[in-house]
């Protein structure tokens, strides 16, 4: 069931539109401004889809104003509710913005411990084989003064053992100073605990 009152259909604005005899009309027309507040438009059936059609009496000018009065009330409370569902929705995405932001942080921590715990333990492993090489080139024997005595071999011309060449590669070079530093660092803090103890003593 629709309420509206009769008009005339929408056609050229320019030509003023004819009389309608709704007895003979194959359609009807009808203002639909008072059935939805807030919808300012016309519908059109054809009277073979109509079952019934019944003609209110007509409204006075206080009807009327009342009428318009809780179409406007309802208008109002149309947009309050809008304007609420609106700022629900802005504090739903401002949520879903947090929270996405916390888990694009956290992933970057995740990342960076595991790049770190990844850096950890090639540093460790670079430890492990630098004692090894430590012990296979012990610095009683190896050291700076070798690397000079390569350099004055090259220049005399002698041929460089296998074991000087090896040692100093850069890769060897690299992880055999490398423990050689933690070495002495070990050495330090073990003679700084040793006087601490014998000062108590």
């Amino acid at each position: 069931m629709l309420l509206g009152n009769l008009a005339n259909k929408p056609g050229d604005p320019r030509i003023v539109p004819a009389p309608v005899d709704y007895s003979t009309t194959t359609e009807i027309t009808l203002d639909l401004s008072l059935e939805y507040p807030g919808l300012n438009g016309t519908m059109t059936i054809p009277r073979k889809e109509i079952k019934e059609i019944r003609k209110l009496q007509n409204l006075d000018a206080a009807t009327m104003k009342r009428i318009q009065e809780e179409m406007k009330r309802i208008q109002a409370q149309a947009a309050a509710d809008d304007a609420e569902r609106r700022a629900r929705e802005a504090e739903r995405d401002k949520l879903k913005e947090k929270e996405r932001e916390k888990a694009l942080k956290e992933g970057k921590e995740t990342e960076k411990n595991k790049e770190k715990g990844a850096q950890l333990l090639k540093d460790f492993e670079d430890l492990q084989k630098g004692k090894e090489l430590l012990k296979k080139f012990p610095p009683e024997k190896y050291g700076p003064q070798t690397l000079k005595d390569i350099v004055d071999m090259g220049i005399r011309r002698q041929p460089v053992p296998t074991d000087v060449r090896e040692f100093a590669e850069p890769e060897t070079q690299r992880l055999w100073n490398l423990a050689l530093s933690a070495q002495k660092e070990s050495e330090a803090t073990e003679k700084k605990d040793k006087e601490k103890t014998e000062e108590k003593k």
